[in-house]
């Protein structure tokens, strides 16, 4: 989840959800009567005959009634009756209306009151979907750059320059100088992601630096053209930040399932699959991690959530799997439904 903004005292939040989790998050923390506001393409009839149908981006701002899974594309559909939007030419007040939303869709929601547990939830889901403290490093051999990655942009935490002067050579001494600064700074921060990024081979020599002097770190490495808050800012505007956030998304889940196959094929009973043995685990409160599949949820939806509601009563950890990825597919073709345990279950 990337929250862009919560506003205690207005009561309301603005976020954008990452994937299917995010989604049913956000079905808990909506609720009938709050205004949830979005955009959406409408399609426009012509006003003379003959003339073709038009599309425009219209903004509409929804007094929810019921909150629901749209089952036939797991999108999270919100109806209810339109209470303002813009352009208002194209706003058709107090008629009944629906949103859907959907992974990527910036979504506002006003609330009567925005209740401590809700934002908790919010906050959660942030740091799920590996949104945690992600650190940015934009460097050459002149400067690096460093600083945390916020919800609108970033926040400089320190500037490094090298003791390099115009062209002169860069020895050794100098470089390591300047590299020991770097990494001393990046630890400090503790992050959970770091990105290394910036033009020519000084990131890489980095990695290599880190490497020897076996310092380990969750990095990635990215090119920029530019160095400075201009490199920063060209880092952000690219999208390669929301990919590295979705790869680490994709790439916990496919840990996750892998561990579960891995501990079926030990006979550890570490792990269960399927419904059945999976409620029983639930309801036992062994589970750690409850991994489902975003089919299995939207075809078995009571049922789903009355597991969901166990799992996190009991203080488990959630994974919503898209059936579209490999892990997804996977845990579909275990039926759909699988547990982490806390400890060995005796059937």
């Amino acid at each position: 989840m990337r929250i862009l903004k919560i506003d205690r005292k207005n009561n309301f939040f603005e976020v954008v959800p990452d994937n299917m989790d995010d989604l049913w998050h956000l079905e808990r923390i909506i609720e009938p009567q709050d205004v949830v506001c979005a955009k959406t393409e409408r399609k426009i009839k012509p006003k003379e005959e003959g003339m073709e149908v038009t599309k425009e981006n219209v903004y509409y701002e929804i007094e929810a009634e019921r909150i629901e899974f749209h089952e036939s594309s797991g999108h999270l559909r919100v109806l209810g009756v339109i209470v303002g939007g813009k352009p208002v030419e194209l706003v058709e007040m107090k008629a009944h209306h629906s949103l859907e939303i959907f992974p990527s869709k910036e979504t506002l929601v006003k609330k009567k009151a925005l209740k401590n547990y809700q934002v908790e939830r919010l906050e959660e889901a942030k740091q799920a979907s590996g949104r945690g403290k992600t650190l940015i490093v934009v460097l050459d051999d002149e400067e690096a750059e460093i600083a945390l990655l916020a919800e609108k942009g970033f926040e400089t935490k320190a500037r490094i320059r090298s003791q390099k002067s115009g062209k002169m050579f860069f020895t050794q001494e100098k470089k390591d100088v300047f590299f020991e600064t770097i990494a001393k700074k990046v630890v400090e921060e503790a992050p959970q992601k770091i990105i290394f990024a910036g033009p020519g081979f000084t990131k890489d020599n980095f990695k290599k630096f880190l490497e020897d002097k076996r310092i380990k770190l969750p990095a990635f490495y990215l090119h920029t053209d530019s160095v400075g808050v201009t490199g920063l800012n060209e880092l952000i505007k690219s999208g390669a930040i929301e990919e590295i956030i979705a790869q680490s998304q994709l790439a916990k889940e496919t840990k996750l399932v892998e561990k579960i196959l891995e501990e079926l094929g030990r006979g550890s009973g570490m792990a269960v699959v399927g419904s059945q043995d999976s409620e029983k685990a639930i309801q036992a409160g062994a589970v750690e991690h409850f991994l489902l599949s975003d089919d299995y949820l939207l075809k078995n939806r009571k049922h789903a959530e009355e597991l969901l509601a166990m799992v996190e009563q009991n203080g488990g950890k959630i994974h919503i799997l898209s059936s579209k990825t490999e892990a997804g597919k996977k845990l579909s073709g275990l039926g759909g439904t699988a547990c982490l345990l806390r400890y060995r279950m005796n059937y």
